[in-house]
């Protein structure tokens, strides 16, 4: 629920008047924009950029492959 805003003058005059409906049709356009700006594959992380995955792959390879006969025995 919107209420009616009163902007003053410095001098206490007023200034304008900004009705209910125009303040909620403000809101909703606002918040449309924002809505519509928001992706469904946003998961709120940064991408790693490429030049420090290629050096993290350098220093810890994926593809190392455990011997699991000799940790158990």
């Amino acid at each position: 629920m919107f209420y009616e805003v009163r902007v003053y003058k410095p001098d206490g005059k007023l200034k304008k008047r900004i009705s209910q409906t125009e303040l909620s049709e403000k809101h909703w356009e606002e918040f449309e924009k924002v809505e519509g700006e928001i992706g469904l594959n946003n998961s709120g992380t940064k991408p790693v950029p490429a030049w420090v995955k290629a050096k993290l792959d350098l220093e810890f390879p994926s593809n190392v492959e455990l011997d699991y006969q000799s940790l158990q025995g």
